[in-house]
């Protein structure tokens, strides 16, 4: 049994290892990235290419915001900025995930997420039906017939463990419907009504529904607000908002007007202080009953007493705040990129 556990303590050792060769290989290639901040001083090649080395050997994992972070900004440093690797551990430790006692399950699985939030109450898109294995089913669990959605129009089907809009297809009419089914045969997915953003919330791009990316922090009762943003998408990306499809992120000042510069993933650019297709000068631009977004996550967040961490998609309708989903394996580097450094924040919340 000792020999056993010895060799998978040499595993582990020689796989991080290997990880850290790996990610020193790839140094070079943030290196060569362009900086989101051209047009302030930047440290020389040399000073980049030595700071990366060090994060890898710090943290075993490529500092892949680097860039985004501006850390490349003369007289900038790294020590406020906690890395993925700490923030994801103390994060899945907090969350309470894989103990009896989790209920991260009310957030990963969204019919369960719909069914327990409208119990309280919260403002939720509505989920009218779910496809399970090939058949349909209503909300209360009872088989029906295709047929029955024969009048249904303009609603989207989504995988219920999806992540980052994995399977998220949008359903104009039942034809469309079922040209879809040879794909859901197999795994169990929603059927959610389409929701209407506000008017001002679709000026700044109508293409999607534009959602705001919450982080609270649930400690002994006590909710509060880490941090938040803003994603919009771009003609690019379609009906969705994903920043890894092409999407924008922006921080949000306390008061609800936007920072002034929103970022790209850096395969699709750097940054930029308006909107490339609505024009829209992102720091003119107050997000609509955003104190309003901020009160409705934290009342939400006390459903989840389990949960310490929690980062929310919301998204605002003519009628207020509505709450898209939770998540409980949420990132916290975009939020460092487009708000603040959070490390003496996320510790703080960690700490017991």
């Amino acid at each position: 049994m000792q020999a056993k556990e010895l060799a998978k303590g040499l595993y582990r050792f020689l796989r991080e290892k290997k990880n850290v060769f790996l990610n020193l290989r790839k140094v070079k290639s943030i290196a060569d990235a362009p900086s989101c901040y051209p047009e302030k001083e930047l440290k020389p090649r040399k000073t980049i290419l030595k700071e990366n080395r060090a994060w890898v050997r710090k943290y075993r994992e490529l500092n892949d915001f680097y860039r985004l972070y501006g850390l490349d900004v003369v007289g900038s440093s790294d020590q406020d900025f906690i890395d993925y690797r700490s923030f994801m551990e103390s994060r899945n430790i907090a969350n309470r995930v894989g103990q009896l006692d989790s209920q991260v399950v009310l957030l990963r699985d969204k019919f369960l997420f719909f069914k327990y939030m409208s119990s309280f109450n919260m403002p939720v898109p509505e989920v009218f039906a779910v496809f399970f294995n090939g058949k349909l089913y209503d909300t209360s669990m009872n088989c029906i017939d295709l047929s029955s959605l024969e009048n249904e129009k303009d609603y989207f089907v989504k995988e219920v463990d999806g992540e980052c809009a994995s399977f998220v297809k949008r359903v104009p009419d039942f034809q469309k419907f079922r040209e879809m089914l040879p794909q859901i045969q197999k795994g169990k997915f929603i059927l959610q009504r389409k929701m209407v953003q506000c008017e001002k919330m679709a000026q700044i791009n109508p293409n999607a529904i534009n959602t705001l990316r919450i982080a609270t922090i649930n400690k002994n009762g006590n909710v509060s607000v880490l941090t938040s943003l803003l994603r919009i998408g771009t003609a690019q990306t379609g009906h969705v908002d994903n920043w890894a499809a092409g999407g924008i992120a922006i921080g949000i000042e306390d008061d609800g007007h936007l920072k002034e510069y929103g970022f790209y993933k850096p395969k699709y650019g750097t940054k930029t202080n308006v909107h490339p297709d609505t024009k829209i000068v992102f720091k003119e631009f107050e997000v609509p009953m955003y104190a309003e977004a901020l009160k409705l996550v934290c009342t939400a967040h006390k459903f989840f007493y389990n949960v310490r961490a929690i980062g929310w998609d919301v998204a605002i309708s003519e009628n207020g705040p509505v709450i898209i989903e939770g998540n409980d394996n949420w990132e916290i580097s975009l939020q460092q990129a487009c708000d603040k450094p959070l490390k003496k924040a996320w510790l703080a919340a960690m700490a017991e």
